[in-house]
């Protein structure tokens, strides 16, 4: 018999990353962490720095020229990010 207070133990952890307000510091990290992915092997090799800030993306990309062909596609990017995550973790992308 199971009492009323018994529940699955992957819905116990995310109530305490909710609780916590640790859920989105996942999400982030996992956003990060599929930034290769999102923007293949070439870019990923150029970007020396990444950080979220108050839902903005900020990358720091070593080549002017391929950071101005990003700025272009930003919008797609943080679609593609998002989509990855399944949460809108970010609004913006800052290129420096």
């Amino acid at each position: 018999m199971r009492s009323s207070n018994d529940q699955k133990l992957g819905d116990a952890i995310r109530e305490m990353l909710k609780l916590y307000h640790l859920d989105d510091k996942i999400d982030e990290h996992k956003l990060i962490r599929s930034w290769e992915k999102a923007v293949g092997p070439l870019i990923s090799k150029h970007t020396t720095g990444i950080y979220i800030s108050n839902s903005k993306l900020v990358v720091t990309i070593d080549s002017a020229p391929l950071r101005q062909e990003m700025s272009y596609l930003s919008g797609k990017i943080i679609k593609d990010l998002n989509a990855m995550v399944g949460a809108q973790v970010v609004t913006e992308l800052v290129l420096r």
